[in-house]
């Protein structure tokens, strides 16, 4: 990957990422809540049905799948992202929100050209494409392998003040393997899950989850079975 592309991609969702904890923080003020994360927010929406906010200078507007902020110096225009991540890469989007903006980025200003772009990283794996968007694959030299214990019989699962207990299962040995590796950054997610694997009533090992820093398998495996079935 170009590395004027990748960093333009970064800039992008980067800004897309602070817009959004902006709202967060001003909703959590004014409302007097507690919102972590795209989950959250858009359960605060199902209830209030409101489809823009104004604060600090900028104009926050919901659309269809996504969002638009703006103001004198600034636009962004995205769909929300896949699974927690506020946004991916919609070259369209891209281009408008850079041109809009008066980026010094108009190479990127062209719908066509960042799509293109973007095709040959998924080819050549930098990116990878989800529900039309796209997204910059984490870079090895940034995971670490996990060391998971071969002795335990119950994983304890904490996130946002619940605790569950799941004894060891075909399921939890399948999300095991498939963790080949994890984001070194992962214990600076907001609105991460504790993973803790016990012996007996001994704690043996404890790593933070999300479903971001994770291989796909490992995730799919994690959010949309067991997790699923414990939440509901």
């Amino acid at each position: 990957m170009d590395d004027g592309f990748k960093r333009a991609m970064e800039r992008y969702v980067s800004s897309v990422d602070a817009v959004c904890d902006k709202l967060l923080a001003h909703l959590n003020e004014t409302e007097d809540i507690c919102l972590r994360s795209k989950r959250d927010l858009l359960a605060h929406r199902s209830r209030t049905r409101k489809m823009g906010y104004a604060f600090d200078g900028i104009q926050f507007i919901f659309h269809g799948k996504g969002c638009t902020a703006f103001n004198d110096t600034m636009f962004l225009d995205w769909d929300l992202g896949y699974r927690s991540r506020w946004c991916g890469i919609d070259p369209w989007k891209v281009a408008i929100s850079f041109r809009r903006s008066g980026s010094e980025l108009v190479r990127y200003y062209d719908g066509d050209l960042v799509k293109r772009l973007c095709e040959g990283c998924v080819t050549e794996g930098t990116m990878f494409s989800r529900q039309g968007q796209y997204y910059l694959t984490l870079p090895k030299e940034q995971t670490f392998k996990p060391d998971f214990p071969k002795a335990f019989d119950t994983l304890s699962i904490e996130h946002d003040g619940m605790r569950y207990l799941i004894p060891r299962n075909a399921l939890i040995d399948r999300f095991i393997r498939k963790t080949t590796w994890v984001y070194d950054g992962i214990d600076k997610s907001r609105d991460r899950y504790m993973l803790e694997f016990l012996d007996g009533d001994k704690v043996v090992y404890t790593i933070p989850y999300d479903d971001i820093g994770y291989p796909e398998n490992a995730i799919k495996i994690m959010s949309d079975v067991i997790l699923r079935r414990v939440e509901r």
